[in-house]
């Protein structure tokens, strides 16, 4: 008896063993996942700035059912710049509810030469010129935005919980950016939504891309600047 006692201890060891290895390999392949998403559609961001001299509008609806941007009369929404991810907008498949991505973009009414969702001519082109609202423009728009100061009303970081200070949305603004996506994976904090802390569905505030896999959240998060985002068009202007 003492030695099937025995047995038995040892081969539950080894299970519990086997099936925490199991939940480890599975969550670093769901954030691996999660990492390909996010990188897929900062690609799909640029090459559509790119194209369309500006940034595409959020998807303003409640659940992201429609994938499109939220517009009004063909020109992005005031107001509008925390919403789900417009994938058909930019020709993506749009994923099932609650794989969907969060998405901001820099808006500002009180300076329109910087509002990122909005094409508009900055360098004095005329309309029929080669370079009438291209890539320039928006470059123009990304400058206007980095001279301006960081505010919590705007898409912003907040830190990564090391370098760049705690993640904190309300205590630690540390940068504002061109855009932020939040790939949200699985609901770690148990509250019914996939969007784990710092992150909710209006705030437009988003942890840094630096910061690690922590115990209740696996949100992954790409995110740019606006002198980034500038500095990658610069190089991708033929």
């Amino acid at each position: 008896m003492v030695e099937v006692s025995l047995a038995l201890v040892v081969a539950g060891l080894m299970s519990w063993a086997a099936f925490s290895g199991y939940e480890t390999v599975s969550a670093q392949q769901d954030i691996e996942r999660g990492r390909a998403e996010a990188l897929q559609l900062q690609t799909t961001l640029r090459a559509f700035a790119l194209r369309n001299a500006r940034l595409p509008c959020p998807d303003a609806s409640s659940t992201g059912d429609g994938g499109y941007e939220s517009q009004t009369a063909g020109v992005c929404s005031a107001g509008n710049q925390v919403g789900w991810f417009p994938y058909v907008s930019v020709g993506l498949e749009r994923p099932a509810p609650g794989l969907r991505a969060r998405y901001a973009v820099f808006r500002s009414s009180a300076a329109p030469d910087a509002d990122l969702a909005v094409a508009t001519e900055r360098t004095l082109d005329t309309a029929g010129d080669a370079t009438f609202r291209d890539a320039n423009d928006l470059i123009a728009g990304l400058n206007n935005a980095s001279r301006m100061a960081t505010d919590t009303a705007r898409p912003y970081l907040t830190g990564d919980g090391g370098a760049a200070g705690a993640i904190d949305c309300a205590g630690n603004a540390v940068m504002p950016v061109a855009y932020w996506v939040v790939v949200p994976l699985k609901d770690r904090d148990d509250n019914g939504d996939r969007l784990d802390p710092p992150h909710t569905a209006a705030s437009p505030c988003a942890a840094s891309p630096s910061a690690p896999v922590r115990f209740g959240t696996d949100d992954v998060v790409v995110a740019e600047s606006p002198a980034q985002l500038a500095g990658w068009l610069r190089r991708s202007l033929p």
